[in-house]
């Protein structure tokens, strides 16, 4: 695992609402005792996300207002829990 940097920010698209995105800086994640945490190398997005940015959110899809688009990843583990060490 590369180095993992606790308080350093990343980079997400967050949903505001139809045809609506903001970029915002985020606090990097700390892995649980059960969680993984991963370092996004790409992402893109799918069809679901198109269909909630361009209808809005309630089509059906679990994308809402304040949610993060691209789950179409390409990832590296940086930080384990405790049960995965």
């Amino acid at each position: 695992m590369k180095d993992y940097k606790e308080g350093k920010k990343l980079r997400a698209a967050i949903y505001q609402g139809k045809k609506n995105i903001k970029m915002a800086a985020l606090e990097m994640p700390e892995a649980g005792d059960y969680d993984i945490v991963v370092r996004n190398l790409y992402s893109s997005i799918c069809g679901t996300d198109v269909a909630v940015y361009q209808h809005g959110p309630g089509t059906g899809h679990k994308i809402n207002v304040g949610g993060e688009f691209g789950h179409e990843t390409v990832s590296e583990v940086v930080q384990v829990g405790k049960i995965f060490a």
